[in-house]
């Protein structure tokens, strides 16, 4: 999307998938909230927004619904998304919860093992 239109891609703090994404992987380590943006602009190539103001700094801002965003077509190779996807996939997995951190709600997070470790016990052989 963002190469598609020569654009920053911005999410905002507290939507969705911030929450998904801090309940599963890249929990906030320290309750150090601003490691965690640095860490998470980094890794996906983003920018974190508090509210849409601070989008006025932009000359065009494309807002998504996240129906289109999940309908949205690459028109680029299908090449170079499966790298891009094989990359997303790949940095959420390397930060996968391990007990350890908070969520965006301040909660603990859980391990992301602990349901395999449930069915299957946690023997590792």
């Amino acid at each position: 999307l963002a190469r598609d239109n020569d654009a920053v891609v911005g999410v905002m703090m507290g939507s969705w998938p911030m929450h998904l994404i801090t309940d599963m992987w890249m929990a906030i380590q320290d309750d150090d909230i601003a490691a965690w943006r640095v860490f998470m602009e980094r890794a996906f190539c983003i920018r974190t927004f508090d509210s849409l103001e601070e989008t006025e700094q932009y000359k065009k801002v494309i807002h998504m619904e996240t129906r289109d965003l999940f309908m949205y077509r690459n028109k680029g190779p299908l090449n170079q998304y499966i790298e891009f996807q094989g990359h997303i996939i790949r940095t959420l997995f390397r930060s996968y919860n391990n007990g350890i951190g908070l969520n965006m709600r301040k909660q603990p997070v859980k391990d992301m093992c602990s349901v395999l470790n449930a069915i299957f016990g946690n023997e590792q052989h």
